[in-house]
């Protein structure tokens, strides 16, 4: 029997996925010191997937008059690690910001998964 998402559900599961490919692709910028990764094609897409999200995400919020995204920054700082990454230039600075991407991915993922509805 397949399962039918109830109204505004499928918004959830999105972000819940969202929030698992900021886990992957912080630990990938967390290790990227120790990993082999430049020139590899889950690492450009991860850079296109970020760019996007990014840009959307500044974008709706400017839309909004909300001027203190920290996510939509934090994704395009992302993008930005990994194209590096992809190109072989990796910095002491992304283990810090692979933290930082892993605990934006729990935290939408908590967010997400502990809302109460009426």
């Amino acid at each position: 029997m397949p399962y039918y998402f109830t109204e505004g559900e499928g918004n959830n599961v999105a972000v819940v996925l969202i929030g698992m490919v900021d886990i992957i692709a912080g630990i990938i910028i967390f290790f990227s010191r120790s990993w082999h990764l430049s020139s590899n094609s889950v690492v450009a897409f991860l850079t296109f997937f970020y760019f996007c999200l990014g840009v959307w995400s500044l974008a709706t919020n400017m839309i909004r008059k909300n001027f203190f995204d920290w996510r939509g920054v934090v994704d395009i700082m992302s993008a930005v690690c990994l194209l590096l990454i992809f190109y072989g230039s990796v910095y002491g600075i992304f283990g810090v910001l692979g933290i930082i991407i892993v605990i934006k991915g729990i935290l939408g993922i908590f967010l997400m998964t502990t809302k109460e509805y009426p």
